[in-house]
């Protein structure tokens, strides 16, 4: 017998032996280590590097890899968490081979969520089908993109229970059969695209207990139904659902909750947040759900009772979530008390309105609250610290958005269990209570904003030893900041003292703030940065708005800032070239200071986002430094900035803002700002810039700014935050700081000033986030608005004013669908308003004021019903209402001149008038002195020309004085001589051509130029008799067709009774104000429009005729005619030649000037 213990022994050791050979003695077993190995290299196929940790060495052990979980008595492999390990390329899918799954027989839980699967191959055979995965519990194959080979692999998996679907693409229609037959008792499918058919066939899986349907798209109608008859469940989300019809997708299922869900008698839990049902939850099936611990209903058209009566006999009930529904009133009986002891409860109201009202009875029966959200509901009264006392194991209480009032009442005992306290925008008023800090010792997040506390901050807030985030803003708090409370929270992140009274420096010079990452002191009265502040871990700074005084401070620059706002301060000098070492820097403000000089070139932060310097004293060029920047807003306005915007500003592909009104910038607008595509605002107002506008403007979208911002407390999932409040539930992976949402730092606009409907205006919140607009006015630009613009359907603002533009109004214009305010006042345009324009639903804001429009008003329905007269004002030839001009009577023209327009209304003149009188001065000289140079290097010429002078009558007075004829003394005088031989010659006929050139003078700058000219007997009594002989049946006609075409200079009164079409074809009759020195422009308009609009060429050279010889002798005339038609056409070949310009026109005008000289001359002789 003790022979054959001893060999039972032998061969026990021998296959003990065997089996530590066969799968080692340390670690996993061999063949899962093969197997490993294999899933390593299917999912790096053909090139990717994952699970670097699983190398092919025999002395390692598999179950120390990463995302490997083996037990710990067997060392088999019993998890694999392989979610988001193969790389992610695009279209990239791949296969994983279901044969190399056989080696894991204890395997319970297998992940392979996000990893571009396709499906399974390779287990086709009964053999093989049988033998895989047969402890197999949990599978997750959450986004990927499975085709139908997936299902039959599923199928045969009978050990499984938990399944995760989330975010697939895949065909249902082959899971109905597989997913049927197995046990799975919980089911996930968030995200995913679920037929009819499907949720109908739900019903024959009589074991599961959880089915989570959170944001799944229904095709069809959600088959309530069969949910209905699934018995066991326990757990049901259909949040945040929503119904496809005919591929138009619908938010939610809206209607009742269906009454059959009184059969889910086990349900403990029910999330149908975000599904818009609608109706009165005392009287839905809710009411019979007894077994209820959970219920979320938040963001639905429920009516909410707010006394939760019909909800007294849910003894089970736990947790309460009901945000953003319709609160009611409703009769509460003294007699009745509710059942139920809540851990949590969620309540908001979705119509606030300015209602107050009281807590609910039952609040004051729960004495097991851990986490209380009562935010805009309009609770009034005292501050409830009665909540605190009857729940001392409070931990989150949220009051924010009530109406409470009078001053802070602290609980009777010390509440070490809170963490998080919410009291802002309500109207609680006092001092902070002194012994705040001993109160709630615990506190990690403690918000009072918006509020009317006063008096000091308590130095108790130092005793809060685990303070995280701290908000004092919006108050009327005074003082300085406590030491203790710098020296004593020094974990604190988030520290927010904006808009109230303080002073001193923004942080005590001693303090242990070492972990600050955000400060808020903006709009106080602080006075002083400490210089130990770059020892912070600062990431936001926001001193804006105080009374910092002398330069930057320049350690600034050693700081890792993200964000450093520091405007309307009285800082001044340079910007510090320390600035430069702030690499990572997302945001800078330094607008509404003293600042001077130039952009420092080395500003070169890679990350940042916005920049903001506008209302400075800063100058130079376009700063270079911000070329290769990744700017979404830049703001440089009101400044001293002159030159050219730089064409290299299309490189600035993300830029959303840019802000350049107010500079000295000139030049054309560079079409590159075109390749802006995420532009959303634009304002170049207040510049010197002409030219045209550029067309392709209108391939921006301007669509508005995408939203940003932050949060300063939110939970993450209400469902987590239950089990967490639950007691023994803290085992579930989840931890506390995962409840909490992060404090996300916007990198968007905060605001921005735009100037829009009149008035420069200040837009923020989500107001920005919406807005969009194109501010171009009191520049020099001139040219047609390009009928381009009105592609911009999204636009909310368009200014053009005060500029030379001129053309007819886009009829496009009425595609500008979201248009507020437009704005074309003080141009030249002309023509009619386009009536398609009363389409523009939105329109609030309209200004043709001071162009040339003409014609019948555009029907006053819609938004053109509120538009009156002062939106068209200066337009002469509009008729119809609100204008008091009647479009059937004749017209009349205006018995007193137009009132001047002064002021900044000067600017609204045709052209530059200082680049008009250099370009006139300059083309006058350099005509006279090419006349010269001609006649003194062509000595025959110069012969004839002093042949001509001798031979005129005033020369032959002269001429029995003087022994030497003028031949003679030409040939014996030498080129030298004939400059001063001609002055001679010019002094002699000077008492010849005096008086005309007095003349002439007193017609282009004298307003008393018909009496003038009349007193020397130059001006013909003929051509003021022809001017009697109008024709009054061409009057009406022509008087429009006149004035259409003049844009009278701003101190002009110009009507069609000053210009008058006589029968004979001539237009004269000019009113003598036209001709003043400030005025002159009236004369070219006219003409210019004339010859550009190719009327006949008789009308227009009599109009030039009688404007070169208004004061010429008849004989005069008589010889200037043929010499008049060639300048005409050579005018109006010019005309259609050259772009007017101040310099082209100056020119022309020279020319017309010195015409009027020679004619004048030539008749003298």
């Amino acid at each position: 017998m003790e022979y054959v213990q001893r060999l039972s022994m032998r061969l026990f050791l021998i296959l003990v032996i065997m089996f530590a050979v066969e799968n080692g003695c340390n670690g996993c077993w061999e063949k899962e280590r093969f197997a490993l190995l294999q899933i390593k290299d299917s999912i790096n196929f053909p090139n990717r590097t994952s699970l670097p940790s699983w190398e092919e060495d025999d002395y390692l052990d598999c179950c120390q890899w990463e995302d490997v979980k083996c037990n710990s008595t067997t060392h088999r492999v019993v998890k694999l968490s392989l979610n988001y390990t193969r790389e992610w390329r695009r279209d990239d899918y791949w296969y994983l081979n279901a044969s190399i799954l056989l080696p894991f027989e204890s395997l319970q839980s297998l992940d392979l969520y996000g990893n571009q699967l396709r499906g399974f191959v390779g287990n086709e055979g009964s053999q093989e089908k049988s033998g895989i995965l047969n402890e197999l519990e949990v599978l997750d194959l959450s986004g990927n993109s499975l085709n139908d080979s997936i299902w039959s692999f599923v199928g045969e998996l009978s050990s499984i229970k938990t399944l995760y679907l989330m975010q697939i693409k895949a065909d249902l229609h082959g899971a109905v059969h597989n997913l049927t037959n197995l046990g799975i008792e919980n089911l996930f499918m968030d995200g995913a695209n679920i037929f009819d058919e499907f949720l109908g066939s739900i019903r024959f899986m009589t074991s599961i207990q959880v089915l989570s349907l959170r944001d799944c798209a229904f095709n069809g109608t959600l088959p309530i139904t069969g949910l209905c008859e699934l018995k066991t469940l326990r757990e049901l989300d259909i949040s945040g659902a929503r119904l496809i019809w005919n591929q138009e997708t619908t938010t939610g299922f809206g209607g009742t909750l269906p009454w059959c869900l009184v059969n889910l008698t086990s349900l403990q839990l029910l999330d149908i947040t975000s599904s818009q049902f609608t109706g009165n939850i005392a009287r839905s099936p809710l009411i019979n759900l007894t077994s209820l611990e959970y219920l979320a209903i938040s963001n639905n058209d429920f009516e909410i009772p707010i006394s939760f009566k019909s909800f007294f006999n849910h003894s089970k009930l736990k947790f309460i979530e009901s945000l953003n529904n319709m609160l009611l009133e409703e009769e509460y009986f003294l007699a009745t008390f509710p059942s139920f002891q809540l851990i949590g409860l969620r309540l908001s109201n979705s119509e606030h309105g300015g209602i107050t009202r009281s807590f609910p009875h039952f609040l004051y029966h729960q004495h097991d609250l851990k986490m209380v959200e009562l935010r805009q509901i309009g609770f009034s009264g005292k501050f409830p610290n009665w909540l605190f006392d009857n729940n001392s194991r409070m931990e989150t209480l949220l009051l924010s958005g009530n109406s409470l009032g009078g001053p802070l009442l602290l609980p009777s005992h010390h509440m070490i269990k809170l963490l998080v306290l919410d009291i802002s925008n309500n109207h609680l008023k006092g001092f902070i209570p002194y012994k705040i800090g001993s109160s709630f010792p615990s506190l990690e997040f403690l918000n009072m904003s918006t509020n009317n506390f006063e008096g000091d901050i308590p130095s108790s807030l130092g005793d809060m030893t685990a303070l995280i985030v701290l908000d004092l803003s919006n108050n009327r708090l005074s003082g300085v900041l406590p030491v203790h409370l710098a020296m004593g929270s020094r974990l604190l992140k988030l520290l927010k003292l904006s808009n109230n009274n303080l002073k001193g420096p923004i942080l005590p010079s001693l303090n242990n703030l070492t972990q600050l990452v955000i400060l808020y002191s903006d709009n106080n009265g602080f006075t002083e940065i400490p210089p130990n502040l770059s020892l912070s871990s600062l990431l936001w700074l926001n001193v804006g708005s105080n009374q910092l005084v002398g330069k930057n401070p320049a350690m600034i620059g050693s700081m890792s800032l993200l964000v450093l706002a520091m405007s309307a301060n009285h800082l001044e000098g340079p910007i510090p070239m320390e600035f430069c070492e702030l690499k990572g820097l997302r945001l800078l403000d330094l607008s509404e200071n003293n600042l001077t000089g130039a952009i420092p070139s080395c500003f070169n932060s890679s990350y940042i986002d916005v920049i903001r310097l506008s209302k400075n004293r800063l100058h130079g060029p376009f700063p270079m430094a911000f070329r290769e920047l990744p700017l979404a807003e830049l703001d440089l306005s009101y400044n001293q900035f002159s030159g050219n915007i730089p064409t290299w500003i299309g490189s600035l592909s993300n830029l959303k803002v840019l802000l350049l009104q107010n500079n000295h910038f000139e030049g054309n607008i560079p079409k590159e700002l075109c390749h802006l595509s995420s532009l959303t605002l634009i304002d170049l107002s207040f510049n010197n810039l002409f030219g045209s506008i550029i067309p392709c403007i209108s391939n921006i979208e301007f669509n508005g700014i995408r939203e940003h911002g932050y949060s300063w407390f939110s939970f993450y999932d209400s469902r987590a935050s239950f089990r967490l409040l639950l007691p023994d539930q803290n085992d579930m992976g989840i931890s506390q700081e995962e409840n909490q949402s992060d404090m996300l730092i916007s990198d968007g606009p905060e605001e921005v000033e735009f100037e829009t409907k009149g008035m420069s205006l200040t837009y923020k919140g989500t107001v920005l986030y919406l807005f969009s607009g194109i501010n171009l006015s009191h520049n020099k630009l001139s040219g047609p608005i390009p009928h381009e613009i009105g592609n911009l359907s999204h636009i909310k603002v368009l200014n053009l004013s005060h500029n030379y533009l001129n053309g007819t109004i886009p009829a496009t214009f009425s595609n500008l669908k979201s248009i507020e305010s437009l704005d074309l006042s003080y141009n030249h345009l002309y023509g009619k308003i386009p009536f398609e324009l009363t389409e523009l639903s939105f329109l609030a804001v309209f200004n043709l004021s001071y162009n040339n429009l003409s014609g019948r008003m555009p029907p006053r329905v819609n938004q053109f019903g509120i538009f009156e007269s002062n939106s068209y004002v200066g337009n002469p030839l509009l008729c119809g209402e609100p204008l008091p001009r009647n479009c059937n009577a004749a017209y009349s023209p205006p018995s007193t001149p137009r009132a001047a327009i002064n002021g900044s209304e000067e600017d609204s003149r045709f052209m530059d008038m200082d680049v008009f009188y250099v370009s006139f001065a300059g083309s006058y000289i350099t005509v006279v002195l090419a006349i010269v140079a001609v006649l003194f290097i062509n000595p025959y010429w110069r012969r004839e020309w002093l042949h001509l002078v001798e031979h005129s009558p005033a020369a032959a007075a002269a001429s029995s004085r003087r022994r030497k004829t003028v031949p003679e003394r030409e040939t014996a005088a030498g080129g030298g001589e004939f400059v001063a031989l001609f002055s001679f010659r010019l002094i002699s006929q000077l008492s010849t051509i005096l008086v005309p050139l007095i003349i002439i003078i007193a017609i282009l700058f004298d307003e008393k130029d018909f009496d003038v000219a009349k007193s020397f007997g130059y001006v013909d009594v003929k051509v003021e008799e022809k001017i009697a002989e109008s024709d009054s049946r061409n009057m009406n006609m022509l008087d429009q067709f006149i004035a259409s075409r003049i844009r009278p200079s701003p101190n002009m009164a110009f009507t069609p009774s000053n210009a008058r079409v006589v029968s004979g074809g001539i237009i004269s009759t000019w009113n003598s104000e036209i001709f003043a020195a400030d005025k002159i422009f009236a004369n070219r308009n006219f003409i210019l429009l004339i010859v550009d609009d190719d009327v006949s060429l008789q009308l227009a050279y009599y109009s030039f005729h009688l404007l070169c010889s208004s004061a010429i002798s008849t004989v005069a005339m008589d010889y200037a005619d043929d010499v008049g038609v060639s300048l005409l056409l050579m005018l109006h070949l010019l005309m259609n030649l050259i772009p007017l310009s101040p310099v082209s026109v100056g020119a022309g005008f020279a020319f017309i000037h010195l015409a009027r000289i020679f004619l004048l001359f030539f008749s003298m002789l």
